[in-house]
């Protein structure tokens, strides 16, 4: 037998194997996904108390300052008003007519009729086309600070999952936010994040079954046409 075959048999079916383990720990929920872990701002333990005073450093209450986002690791609202709508048409008509007509031929003097030619083409195309296309996604999710630009801009990211019987789903956020844009209430509209990937998507039994095998994903990965 080939060694050649060999080899690509006992590759193809490691490939089948890991696929497969993958697939498993999907769908027992065993594998960690987190994309976008949760930052964490750096703690700075107040000074000890000081005996003697009524003020005390690094104990004072602020009462102008309000709650919005604006260091690492703040907690900011994002209102998910993503919409998006596409609509195209395409129609082309072509029509060519083509024709010609070739002298009598002659032979020692004497024209021969049964030698003419006389040729004619007729080409016509008509094709039409149309596309429309629209997502909507709304809801609200919480994403954390992780890093604070030199103009004030803040790089904001986070996740939540939400595992409900057999199906799980997930949302992705992450973009720059500018502090003007974020309301009072310490939220800011989706539409006002500038590099904005959005992901929503699912998992488990009930996302699996919206798409193909192992061997179908596996063949439709390496040979897609």
């Amino acid at each position: 037998m080939n060694i050649n075959f060999l080899i690509k048999a006992a590759v193809l079916s490691l490939v089948f194997i890991l696929t497969g383990c993958a697939h498993f720990l999907d769908e027992m929920g065993l594998r960690d996904e987190t994309v976008y872990p949760p930052t964490y701002p750096v703690d700075n333990p107040p000074p000890p108390k000081k005996e003697g005073g009524i003020y005390q450093a690094g104990h004072e209450i602020t009462l102008y300052n309000d709650r919005i986002a604006s260091r690492v690791g703040d907690i900011l609202t994002v209102r998910l008003e993503e919409l998006t709508q596409g609509e195209k048409k395409a129609k082309t008509i072509t029509k060519k007519t083509a024709s010609n007509t070739f002298p009598t031929p002659t032979w020692f003097g004497q024209s021969v009729p049964q030698l003419n030619i006389e040729t004619s083409t007729d080409q016509e195309f008509d094709g039409e086309g149309e596309s429309h296309e629209q997502n909507k996604l709304r809801g609200t999710i919480s994403v954390t600070v992780v890093r604070v630009l030199s103009n004030g801009n803040m790089v904001v990211q986070g996740e939540s999952w939400v595992t409900i019987n057999q199906g799980r789903e997930y949302m992705r956020l992450a973009g720059i936010v500018r502090p003007e844009d974020i309301e009072q209430n310490n939220v800011v509209s989706s539409q006002r994040i500038a590099d904005a990937r959005i992901s929503y998507s699912g998992g488990g039994q009930v996302g699996n079954s919206s798409r193909g095998g192992i061997g179908t994903l596996l063949f439709s990965k390496f040979w897609p046409y």
